[in-house]
Parts: structure tokens; sequence; C-alpha cells
């Protein structure tokens, strides 16, 4: 059996069909030698994450307001529709799907022609689903996003076997830094596989770095400041608090920080001593608050006004709990009455 790249297009039927065995005889225990090594490495971590080969959803979904949140939040929300619009065939004859996600994967905008709609969402391939390697497997955005550069993920190559009738093209985007801001993907059905997806995507990637260097040099400072700060995401729900930068690194936080900066994100403002009663029942601990804050800042580059105490409103939009019908598992083992109060809505 070949897995030779040019059969990807020359051929895709019979390179579906490859890659398939080689699903299988992997996932037997087998390690097929014609195989893409990243690919191989992909599955097994796939498997390692808990992602089964017969699952059907991504592990996690965006509700309305989370998914707005993170299109608020990432840089290529100036940049997204005029990308979309100018790669997407929306015609009933259309038959490639465009998808633009985030540095983690999570896909928040894409467009084609309503049947290439209707098989995406078959697959739940929609705006809010989290499409990384940990929430639904190898695929071309997560092989994208591990890789740095175009990839591919043609039929077998997706490790979850309800996607083996796609073959997928994806490009990381990068602002002017060189960080990873998200990924453009083009999917179709594997029997219109086309070589010509390969420089419709490059062109894509590159479309979309250039309208969003524009953008930045036309905004001035004030309008970029949460694309400088490149926060894409606060997580003060659950046992690990971080804040998730847009390249998908994660500055994990104390859990005194992670209880100072959900009071902050609670409220409009605060006083230092309104801060170090709630926090250390010690109205006078004033000095002890400042300390925290200026190494929250350091820590995390977050926007934290003074006088009184206030996190930017750019930060506040990526903060999970806020959008949160219940936060139930705002920092579960916190036992400060105010962080209790906000976990319960009281």
């Amino acid at each position: 059996m070949s897995l030779h790249p040019d059969l990807r297009f020359a051929e895709p039927e019979v390179f579906a069909r490859r890659t398939i065995s080689a699903h299988e005889e992997a996932l037997a225990g087998g390690r097929p030698v014609d195989l893409d090594p990243r690919v191989l490495h992909a599955w097994r971590r796939s498997g390692d994450a808990g992602i089964s080969p017969e699952q059907e959803l991504p592990a996690h979904f965006l509700g309305a307001p989370e998914l707005e949140r993170a299109r608020t939040c990432t840089p290529l929300r100036a940049v997204a529709d005029d990308v979309v619009a100018s790669l997407a065939d929306t015609s009933t004859a259309g038959r490639h799907l465009v998808v633009l996600t985030d540095a983690q994967g999570s896909l928040l905008w894409r467009a084609g022609s309503p049947e290439a709609l209707r098989r995406a969402d078959s697959i739940a391939f929609a705006e809010g689903a989290d499409w990384s390697e940990g929430g639904i497997g190898a695929n071309g955005i997560s092989l994208a996003l591990d890789s740095g550069r175009l990839s591919h993920a043609t039929a077998g190559e997706h490790f979850v076997r309800a996607h083996h009738g796609w073959t997928c093209t994806a490009a990381p985007i990068r602002d002017r830094a060189g960080s990873i801001v998200g990924v453009l993907d083009v999917s179709l059905p594997v029997r219109f596989a086309t070589t010509e997806v390969v420089p419709l995507v490059r062109c894509g990637a590159r479309l979309a770095e250039t309208l969003l260097a524009q953008h930045v040099a036309i905004s001035g400072s004030a309008e970029v400041e949460p694309v400088a700060n490149t926060i894409r995401r606060i997580r003060l729900l659950g046992w690990r608090p971080a804040v998730v930068r847009s390249d998908g690194s994660e500055v994990l936080l104390s859990g005194r920080r992670a209880e100072l900066l959900a009071l902050l994100a609670s409220r409009e403002a605060w006083t230092a001593r309104a801060l170090a009663e709630e926090l250390y029942g010690d109205a006078s601990a004033t000095t002890t608050v400042r300390g925290e804050i200026k190494r929250l800042r350091q820590q995390t580059g977050l926007s934290i006004d003074s006088q009184p105490y206030a996190l930017s409103q750019a930060d506040r939009a990526c903060v999970d709990f806020l959008a949160a019908d219940e936060p139930n598992e705002l920092l579960p083992d916190s036992e400060v009455p105010a962080i209790v109060d906000l976990r319960y809505g009281i």
C-alpha cells in the first residue's frame, strides 16, 4: 500500500481508501509504514486525550454568549467577514466550506452553499464547536495548529471515523509578531478534492494577515489594545484557573490570584479596602492587595486600572464565568464568601 502525497489530489478516492486502511491498522496496534508520522502521532495524542474514533460530537461547544465573546476577543474579528466572503462559494453549486477558527481551534465563522452547510452540520462542523485535537481528535485544523504550517487531513487521516468522507486543507494565520491567531480551513467531500484548494487556502491566509496588519495600522493604539494584550480567554471555571493567550499558551493562576481576578471581573470597580476585606477578612490588608494586583498584572499582562481597581472591559469580555448561566464551577476549591456567592448566583 502506498500513501504517496501526490495521490491526495490525483486520485483522491484511492488515497482515501488507503488512509482508512492505515487508520484501521494503527487502531489495531500496527504501524502503517507509509503514513505521515505527524498524523500517526496526532492519532496517538487523540486517543490519549480520551477521544474515541466513534465520537460524533466535539467535546466542547460554545454557547451563544460564549461564541460572541470569543469572536470579540480574537483579533480576527476585524477581518473575518471579508476573508470568508472572499473564499466562500455560497451558490447552490458550491462544494466547499470555508471556516475560521481562533488559536484554540474553536470554530467561529463559516460559509458555504446550503448543501455544504448541511453536510457540515451532520458532523457538528459548526460555529462554536471545538475542533482542536483535544476536542474532536486529529483533523486539518488541529494539524495546522500543531505544525504551524499548511496541513491536510484527507479521509482516514482524521482520527474520528465520521470525518472520513471529508478532505480538509488548513493554514495558520499569524499576527505581525508571528503568533498564531487562528486557522483558515477549506473542507469538501473527498470525491471533489482538487489541487486548487491549496493556493486558495494559502492566498486566504495571506489575505487575512494583510488585512489584519492594515487594520492594526489604521485603528491606532486605543483600538488595538485587546489585540496587543493577546488575551483569548480568562478561565475561572473549573480546577485549573488560567489566562489563555491567543497563541494557545496558558498562564496558570494561584488560588489567591484567581480569587482576586474573579472579584475584579464581578463588578465595575473595587477599592483596595473592599478587596482586602473580601479576600482576607481584614480591611487594613490593602498593602497585600496592592502587591497581589501588581504581580497579577506582571504575570498575565491584564489591563487593571487603579484608584479604584478595575479590570478593562476588553479583558472582562473574556472571563468565562460571566457568560455562564450557572457558574457553579467557579473556583470550586475557594471558600472566600464573595466567591461562593458568585458561584451560586447570590
